[in-house]
């Protein structure tokens, strides 16, 4: 049902080049392990709709929110630029969400919207 990121994420060489293969650190959220390694990358799903019209229902679209985090600044945007690549042939950019850093972990988050559109 859900566009999948993880695919799109783990076959972009410029991403994989950062988060690593084995294992890929792409995570849907709440799934990243306690203590994961940075940088990684984390996902969830806050929202979407059905694109319909007078013939019916064509399409879902789902919002995605992608979450880069780092613990090296100038890292988080070499981590965000290749993540962008990654997505947008697929997806489109919506929204720049986060630039910041976690007060709690100190590490820095970049964030984005996307759209996917899913035929039906």
């Amino acid at each position: 049902m859900l566009p999948l990121i993880f695919p799109l994420l783990s076959g972009a060489p410029a991403v994989t080049a950062l988060i690593g293969t084995s294992p890929v650190r792409a995570y849907r959220h709440g799934s990243a392990p306690q203590g994961v390694v940075a940088p990684y990358v984390t996902w969830s799903a806050p929202g979407g709709f059905a694109e319909n019209t007078f013939e019916g229902a064509d399409a879902d679209v789902y919002r995605i929110q992608v979450d880069c985090w780092s613990d090296i600044d100038t890292q988080i945007e070499a981590l965000a630029l290749a993540v962008r690549a990654a997505l947008e042939p697929a997806g489109h950019l919506i929204a720049y969400i986060a630039d910041e850093q976690d007060p709690t972990t100190k590490r820095y988050r970049i964030s984005f919207s996307f759209d996917f559109i899913k035929p039906r």
